[in-house]
């Protein structure tokens, strides 16, 4: 299937890739020595400290996204146990929503205000604009 030549040049044609990447890795190496390890150093602990700001960053937000849920689970259940209508009041809620109506148009049907038909919605986790 192949003939002598075109392994030969095949091969020289591998050899010469091969030699160009390890040509490249030497002076990428060299490159390296040359850079100073202080320098260096202090680019890592500036690093480490960006990911440490951001970790923490990262926890405060979960925590704030945390007490944000909670409250408005609570704020949801404190409005259904203040109104003596309101699982009816929150069906028909969800069930216009499900039709595609907007939060103002469903306050506007209900007699509710835009914020609650908002808190409805949201803590069924259907939001609509």
């Amino acid at each position: 299937m192949w003939d002598i030549g075109t392994f030969l040049l095949a091969q020289a044609i591998f050899d010469l890739l091969l030699f160009v990447m390890v040509l490249l890795l030497f002076f990428q190496v060299r490159r390296l020595r040359n850079l100073p390890l202080d320098e260096i150093i202090k680019r890592l602990e500036a690093a480490n400290s960006l990911c440490e700001r951001l970790s923490k960053n990262l926890s405060e937000k979960k925590e704030l996204s945390e007490r944000l849920i909670s409250a408005l689970e609570t704020g949801a259940s404190a409005w259904e146990n203040s109104r003596k209508d309101a699982s009816s009041l929150r069906s028909k809620v969800l069930s216009l929503a499900q039709k595609g109506l907007s939060t103002a148009e469903i306050a506007k049907k209900t007699g509710l205000q835009e914020g609650e038909v908002a808190l409805i919605l949201s803590v069924a986790g259907k939001k609509r604009s």
